[in-house]
């Protein structure tokens, strides 16, 4: 090595570039940092809205659920009527057989 002092570099270009080096990676963490907040946020609003979507398919499907119930009971009552009704008709026939009527028989579907 020479000892002589001009060979080497001066003290302050030594230390200028780590100053440089240290605000680069200063701003490097403060610019992640904004970039993991702005994603965070994002990801809340997402999060919220996505929230906001399941409730309000949880609502509709609730609503489907008890229209469809409603229709079940409603069909159900039909057909315990028409079964009624039917019981009735062959009950009518069968008394008006006994007395004589000729009842023409009921066409099959």
């Amino acid at each position: 090595m020479d000892s002589d002092p001009s060979a080497t570099a001066p003290w302050w270009a030594a230390g200028g570039a780590f100053a440089l080096w240290a605000v680069r990676e200063i701003w490097g963490v403060i610019n992640s940092r904004k970039k993991d907040r702005t994603e965070t946020d994002a990801n809340v609003t997402l999060v919220g809205g996505l929230t906001e979507r399941i409730e309000r398919l949880e609502q509709s499907q609730a609503r489907v659920t008890a229209q469809l119930d409603e229709e079940i009971k409603l069909r159900q009552a039909a057909q315990e009527e028409a079964h009624r009704l039917r019981l009735r008709v062959l009950t009518l026939e069968s008394a008006m057989r006994s007395v004589g009527a000729v009842i023409p028989l009921e066409p099959t579907p």
